[in-house]
């Protein structure tokens, strides 16, 4: 039967024979300095708050500076041992580990890494992460019609591993699109938007309608007058046909996916005649302010979730909250929870096995890696709505 526990009312219901057991030594362990500095230090202040929060938990955390190197992990690592750390929160990115998975004393310590990767072979460490396969689950629930879609993405090795865990989906994918760089957004979606052939199309109608209205020699009468407006309004735009494709997932972030939709929509392919999926947004405000974006669907974390926490940073540190310091406030109750719930001094990755209800929306754990339950969402009128 899976064990499902519901994190922040398990904190809050801790007895006093829970508080008496020894404190929980939780090591940071993080770039605090050096290129990755801004972002080592706001989860790092993320997992102070969340602490602060869990209130009569004898939780202490060292800070481990990775200094943004590899080296620097080494003896962030080696600082915690000697700190007596029980479990490492970190490191942000999973190739740090392969610093220090051969150090002696890494396997007997347990890590909750910010990372989503999905291929860990190391028994040790949790990939706390929004993984892929997560994203896709939620995805399934559009293409689960018989219909078919284009796929557009890069050339990266993500993009080959997105493409093939969408074979499971059960419409049918009509063509592959894949671009090498930005200039080659435009060249492909120019392509299979077949702009060239409908924009001639369009530039020949107004060419024959001219002809009729003057050959014709039309009088000046209500039907003459809107014929001319017929024909204005046709030379505002570059084609009036409608693409035939009607679906397209995209597997770009940020500004290459910027660029993507942009194109599309530059060349008459818009939101009006296509629905175009992507893969997790993290809510960015960026996007909202891209006409091309409306109507978009995405899979991500609860939003009111989101809102609340980004309310609280907003309030207090006068920014929006970064997406993996929203991994924290369910990461720390789940450590937390297990710890002081567990009679024996030294837990295994195993332990932390389950089904959890957290403050970002539902997830388990299980092979060393958080699975999510994501909820699909789409932007509508500059807003984020949930599906």
């Amino acid at each position: 039967m899976k064990k499902i526990i519901i994190l922040i009312l398990l904190i809050l219901s801790f007895n006093s024979k829970v508080y008496a057991k020894s404190e929980l030594k939780l090591g940071a362990l993080l770039p605090l300095s050096g290129e990755h500095a801004i972002l080592g230090n706001n989860i790092y202040k993320s997992i102070l708050i969340t602490i602060f929060e869990l209130e009569n938990l004898r939780i202490k955390v060292i800070p481990l500076d990775t200094q943004s190197t590899k080296s620097g992990t080494k003896i962030a690592f080696q600082k915690g041992l000697r700190e007596k750390v029980d479990i490492f929160i970190g490191p942000i990115f999973f190739d740090k580990l392969t610093e220090i998975k051969e150090l002696e004393g890494f396997k007997d310590k347990i890590f909750f890494s910010y990372s989503n990767n999905e291929n860990n072979n190391l028994p040790n460490v949790i990939n706390f992460g929004v993984n892929l396969s997560s994203q896709i689950n939620a995805l399934e629930k559009v293409f689960n019609q018989n219909e078919r879609y284009i796929f557009f993405g890069d050339s990266s090795d993500f993009t080959k591993k997105v493409s093939e865990k969408i074979k499971k989906f059960k419409s049918k994918r009509a063509q592959t699109v894949i671009y090498k760089n930005f200039r080659d957004i435009d060249i492909k979606t120019k392509q299979i938007t077949n702009f060239n052939y409908r924009n001639k199309k369009h530039l020949r109608e107004i060419k024959r309608l001219e002809k009729i209205q003057k050959e014709k020699e039309v009088e000046k009468t209500e039907d003459a007058a809107l014929h001319a407006k017929y024909i204005e309004n046709m030379k505002k735009h570059d084609t009036l046909d409608k693409v035939k494709f009607r679906k397209v997932f995209l597997s770009s972030y940020n500004e290459e996916l910027i660029a993507s939709l942009s194109y599309f929509d530059f060349y008459d392919a818009n939101y009006k005649d296509v629905q175009f999926v992507t893969l997790n947004l993290w809510f960015e405000k960026k996007y909202l302010n891209e006409p091309s974006f409306e109507n978009i669907i995405f899979p991500s974390i609860n939003y009111k979730a989101y809102q609340e926490l980004n309310e609280k940073y907003q309030k207090n540190f006068n920014r929006d909250i970064y997406h993996l310091e929203v991994l924290t406030f369910d990461m720390i109750p789940l450590i937390a929870s297990t710890w002081f719930n567990s009679k024996d001094r030294k837990l295994k990755a195993s332990n932390f096995n389950g089904s959890y209800k957290g403050k970002t929306g539902n997830f388990s754990i299980k092979e060393n890696r958080a699975n999510r339950d994501l909820i699909l969402y789409r932007i509508i009128n500059k807003k984020f709505k949930k599906i």
